[in-house]
């Protein structure tokens, strides 16, 4: 199939989701320009070469406007691609749309959830997952500060990848961030399967020259890793925090398919800092009320927990757990109680990946898993999600976000939200 044929049937396919009201801005004739370009120079060899890509409105993409989470920016359209898009783009991906980056935006409005639309899709990269959830794409690329490509990876069914931190170029994210103004915040990707996580990590990794914060490590395979004697513990949750039984099910589940394989279950982890990770964070989205010397202690405490975080986890080689507590809720503002579960992968810097586990046996919803490593073991949180998205949901994405094959076109719009939050 030629390239220009498969974009077309990209096109068709957001064309169909266009009820979802994931996709915020396209250029199809500059799309197809680009898949015509690609035929006539032959076939590639890259693992995305004439892949159709989307890309979360917090990431400039040259020539479609980007406005962030802000309606302040209407009009402002970049003139140069982010890193991630550039290289993507010189290894063939041809960028089909921009997507919603969030729940419910003052401009682009509310994005829905691709089984339910009375439900939240998550955010903030809530475009990437409702489409793919829907079936309507393969990959896109978001961003995550505390959580905000995971969180709707497991709402709406699909794989998500938070990178490490300081693996990925931070260059062309609007508005701008680096270690110096947000050490949580990294780029990386979403899509229908773990595997294809890797293969764009592979072209969107390394230095560009431009984000200081960004760290020459080579990247390892996820194929070379072996199960056997992994050391793996689990984070359960106690208390408030406790999350739904279908969910620790869910981690259970997760965690006996590894032993099977040969892995070393280690028992739990980390729930008693989960509430002190969500204090700190919340204290650090406050820092413009905070004095120099306040935002200082802030950070100290930040540092602080990490170390804690890393000297509890030193002995470990993976950890797994929720990724949130529950399915995907009636739609309602999201919380910074929403990503207890994935703030403390952003503050310590590790990667982590929110993998499919199936369907929640009462609604027909995703549940999903969390796969966190040390920082740049990157290869090892990808394999041990792919096992667990083989065992226990290998035929993702989820049928009832999907309609069983069917682009979800036919889900009527809700009214529209009277409210707008930012989410992490």
């Amino acid at each position: 199939m030629s390239v220009l044929h498969g974009i077309r049937q990209a096109l068709g396919r957001l064309d169909a989701a266009a009820g979802l009201g994931a996709v915020v801005a396209r250029d199809d004739p500059a799309a197809l320009r680009a898949a015509a370009e690609l035929d006539a120079q032959g076939p590639g060899g890259s693992a995305v070469w004439g892949l159709p890509v989307t890309v979360k409105d917090w990431i400039d993409v040259a020539g479609l406007p980007c406005l962030g989470a802000s309606a302040d920016w209407v009009g402002r359209i970049p003139d140069q691609d982010a890193t991630v898009v550039a290289r993507l783009r010189a290894a063939g991906a041809i960028v089909v749309a921009k997507t919603h980056p969030g729940p419910v935006h003052p401009v682009h409005g509310e994005c829905r959830h691709p089984a339910d639309a009375s439900r939240s899709p998550g955010g903030s990269s809530s475009g990437e997952a409702a489409l793919l959830g829907a079936g309507a794409t393969r990959v896109g690329i978001g961003s995550d500060s505390g959580g905000s490509i995971r969180l709707p990876a497991a709402w709406c069914g699909v794989a998500g990848l938070r990178p490490s931190s300081g693996l990925v170029p931070l260059t062309g994210h609007f508005p701008p961030v680096g270690p110096r103004a947000d050490g949580r915040t990294v780029i990386g990707p979403l899509a229908s399967r773990v595997a294809d996580l890797g293969r764009v990590l592979a072209v969107i990794a390394g230095p560009d020259g431009a984000d200081g914060g960004c760290v020459p490590v080579p990247l390892r395979h996820p194929d070379r890793v072996q199960a056997r004697r992994l050391r793996i513990a689990v984070v359960g949750g106690e208390g408030t925090w406790r999350p739904a039984a279908s969910t620790l099910a869910a981690v259970g589940r997760a965690g006996a398919a590894l032993a099977r394989r040969g892995a070393l279950l280690l028992g739990e982890v980390l729930p008693a800092h989960l509430e002190e990770s969500l204090d700190i964070t919340q204290r650090y989205w406050n820092r413009r009320r905070l004095t120099g010397a306040q935002a200082d202690r802030q950070l100290a405490d930040w540092d602080r927990l990490a170390t804690r975080f890393a000297q509890v986890a030193a002995d470990l080689d993976v950890v797994i757990g929720p990724v949130v507590r529950d399915i995907a809720p009636v739609r309602r503002r999201l919380t910074g109680a929403d990503y207890i579960f994935t703030l403390p992968w952003s503050l310590t810097g590790w990667p982590a990946v929110s993998v499919p586990a199936g369907p929640d046996p009462a609604t027909g919803l995703p549940l999903a898993v969390q796969v966190a490593a040390p920082r740049f073991h990157d290869h090892v949180a990808l394999a041990v999600a792919g096992w667990i998205e083989s065992d226990l949901a290998p035929g993702t994405p989820c049928p009832r976000c999907c309609r069983t094959g069917r682009i979800a076109s036919e889900i009527r719009r809700p009214p529209a939200s009277r409210g707008f939050g930012e989410e992490p």
